[in-house]
């Protein structure tokens, strides 16, 4: 695990010397999580590729377009078990959890226009996407639902910690409004990143092989639509090449490519006794959320974390 990223203290304790892998990781009692308001206008001369090179930009953007309805998806996938819920603290946390992910969901919205106005036909994406998700909640269980959300928050959670490590790259050469945008979220998948899970071991039952199962179909399931869209976006740009490919392979599976500096931490998940909180938080973490605290302003944070 990357120097940078903090174990929680609070009431942890490790596992036996006979199975090392099995924790009594909880959250921490105190740990709380804060609402924050999404205020960001994407402006017009946002660079068109914000990442600084084609295919990382694209990769983010497509990505993104399914944020909207899959964050009411885990909405609603926890919601169904509100009334399971015994502990006020975990009350509070799922409150929190459903008013960020909220504000997820309607940031994103903006940033889909913000594509359209780039003459992208998001659309199309978009409304396949809200129709595979609203069929999967049909034909499945609450349970399953709840397993997919824990499944998604775990990889967004991974993605988010990377982001604050000493040893990211992902956002390095990103305009300073995108990457204060994306740091915004990622900080907060961080901060609630434990309450779908806690949700469903309190409330819907638990189960190892649900939610093995949920991220196994779920992770390749994500990189397929996540490529083709890339590769969508490419096209009309006008830079769907060899050239472009070879780069977008670097950035996604490269030394320091997200999908290969992400997957251990994904992988903690396949753990019989894994929680969300056993990797901690990243020190630039707990930066980010004190300046956003003392300004309230998702810019002056990102400046006050780098800088």
């Amino acid at each position: 695990m990357d120097s940078s990223i903090s174990r929680v203290s609070s009431g942890v304790t490790t596992g036996s010397a006979i199975l090392p892998w099995v924790t009594s990781i909880t959250t921490p009692r105190d740990h709380t999580i804060i609402p924050r308001p999404a205020k960001f206008v994407f402006a017009t001369n946002t660079p068109r590729f914000w990442q600084g090179e084609v295919f990382g930009s694209r990769m983010f953007d497509a990505m993104q377009l399914a944020f909207p309805d899959g964050e009411r998806m885990f909405i609603q996938s926890v919601r169904n078990y509100a009334d399971k819920i015994s502990d006020p603290v975990l009350k509070t946390q799922v409150k929190h959890f459903i008013y960020q992910e909220g504000q997820h969901g309607k940031a994103h919205s903006d940033f889909n226009k913000h594509l359209k106005s780039q003459g992208l036909n998001v659309q199309g994406s978009v409304a396949m996407i809200k129709g595979a998700l609203t069929w999967f909640q049909k034909i499945s269980s609450h349970k399953v639902q709840l397993a997919a959300t824990v499944a998604a928050e775990h990889l967004t959670a991974s993605l988010g910690e990377h982001m604050f490590s000493n040893d990211d790259k992902v956002l390095a050469n990103a305009h300073p409004s995108m990457k204060a945008f994306y740091m915004w979220h990622g900080a907060e998948e961080v901060e609630h990143k434990a309450v779908a899970w806690d949700v469903y071991q309190q409330a819907a039952g638990g189960g190892y092989f649900t939610r093995t199962i949920a991220l196994a179909t779920l992770y390749p399931l994500a990189l397929v639509p996540l490529t083709l869209g890339t590769m969508a976006m490419m096209y009309s740009d006008g830079e769907l090449n060899v050239t472009e490919l070879k780069k977008g392979a670097r950035v996604m599976f490269g030394k320091d490519g997200l999908f290969r500096k992400t997957l251990p931490a994904i992988l903690e998940f396949y753990k019989p006794g894994f929680h969300p909180w056993q990797t901690g938080y990243p020190d630039k973490f707990e930066q980010w959320k004190s300046a956003y605290q003392e300004s309230n302003d998702a810019d002056l944070a990102m400046q006050a974390t780098l800088n």
